[in-house]
């Protein structure tokens, strides 16, 4: 099956910005917490957390993440890639985009991390039609 377009995955993550992002602590074990994504036009997830947070430790240990999008609907998303905290203009940009999305958010704020996922694998799933449609690979986008 066709894996979404960008303006695709990025129309479903604005309308469906609430997720949960797992991470992986040190001693191996998942980690999840419920965030808030933004989406940035060349498809990348982004979202914030307090510096002292656990999945901030955990992304600079292990930088991969999973994220699952879409949790109160028939529609949901999963990701998995590549998570980088931004720092310097690279975060000074994103928070921007994370602002355009999310004002007022504390995305810039010193005591936050952003943080971007690059998604390199996704999977949509469909549940509103019998059966329910699933598609999954690589973003076309990349």
């Amino acid at each position: 099956m066709e894996i979404l377009s960008l303006a695709d995955f990025t129309s479903f993550v604005r309308a469906n910005p609430l997720g949960v992002v797992a991470t992986t602590a040190s001693n191996g074990h998942p980690e999840a917490a419920l965030v808030s994504f933004a989406i940035a036009p060349d498809g990348s997830l982004l979202f914030n957390a307090h510096r002292t947070a656990r999945k901030v430790a955990n992304l600079r240990a292990h930088p991969r993440a999973a994220a699952v999008i879409g949790c109160t609907g028939t529609v949901s998303l999963q990701v998995e890639g590549e998570a980088a905290i931004e720092s310097g203009t690279a975060r000074r940009d994103a928070g921007q985009v994370y602002l355009e999305q999310f004002p007022g958010s504390r995305a810039l704020d010193e005591d936050f991390a952003l943080i971007r996922l690059t998604p390199d694998w996704l999977r949509s799933y469909d549940a509103s039609v019998e059966p329910a449609r699933v598609s999954e690979g690589v973003p076309v986008w990349h």
